[in-house]
């Protein structure tokens, strides 16, 4: 190992006494340690630009962290998106637990104990069906039945029989011309 830049998302204000993230994209702050022949040479904190992002914070921060010319990555857990960026860019994962100190983690990296295994994909928040669901798992609000309101659904209820389009709900132009004259 010659030269390394190594990147680590910090939970305060970075730097070297400063502890994991126990997020990767929207830690607050990332420390970036530049590594020359197994010494640490320059350390530098960059504020996170997608700790506040609506979405997209995974490839945003490592947008971040390419044009920083980082060459790997101590995180616990990476998202999806976040991986597959850090993927394409070949970036290096190493994965520690949150609240290590950065520079235990960054020393065993320099050493070389921690293994280069797949890192942990951050589970989705959103619960994922095992089994794939026929149909919908709750009953539609509107739409199906032989109510006395407009039916949008294959010409069942009196929608269809008052000229409304099954597909936009809409009224169609003969109902409009037999209503008000109009075309």
């Amino acid at each position: 190992m010659v030269s390394m830049k190594i990147a680590v998302p910090s939970s305060a204000n970075g730097g070297l006494e400063d502890t994991i993230a126990p997020v990767f994209a929207r830690a607050p702050v990332f420390t970036i340690i530049e590594v020359e022949n197994s010494e640490i040479k320059n350390v530098k904190t960059i504020q996170n630009p997608a700790v506040s992002a609506p979405s997209g914070a995974g490839p945003m921060a490592v947008q971040m962290l390419i044009n920083e010319g980082v060459d790997a990555v101590i995180a616990p857990s990476v998202g999806p998106n976040a991986l597959g960026a850090i993927q394409a860019a070949g970036i290096k994962v190493y994965t520690f637990p949150p609240g290590i100190s950065i520079r235990e983690a960054v020393e065993s990296v320099i050493k070389g104990t921690p293994q280069t295994a797949q890192p942990q994909v951050a589970a989705p928040a959103y619960p994922v069906p095992s089994a794939p669901a026929y149909g919908p798992a709750y009953p539609p609000a509107y739409g199906f039945g032989y109510g006395w309101g407009r039916s949008r659904g294959r010409g069942r209820g009196w929608g269809a029989r008052l000229g409304y389009c099954p597909w936009t709900g809409m009224p169609s132009r003969r109902t409009l011309r037999w209503l008000y004259g109009w075309w």
